[in-house]
């Protein structure tokens, strides 16, 4: 009998990681962008996918699934200086 000696572990891909933090939630629920941006950057540390690509990814997956979204991720600090 062959046992293999070693397991291949993939890295998850950035829609694994918005899944997974997606799936704390159910249909109607409405989710926040800094907490889902929290959640994802805590589970991978090393994500190096923009804000702004991930929250992309994170509004085309919760509308997927019929949950609101609040665009709660830019600091107030920030959006001073896109309305300039």
């Amino acid at each position: 009998m062959n046992v293999a000696s070693e397991v291949l572990v993939m890295d998850p891909t950035v829609q694994d990681l918005v899944s997974f933090a997606l799936s704390k939630f159910r249909a109607g629920d409405t989710i926040s962008t800094r907490a889902m941006l929290d959640a994802i950057r805590q589970s991978d540390p090393a994500c190096e996918d923009s804000d702004d690509h991930l929250v992309e990814l994170i509004v085309m997956a919760a509308v997927g699934k019929t949950m609101g979204v609040v665009f709660d991720h830019r600091s107030p600090d920030e959006r001073l200086q896109r309305l300039s």
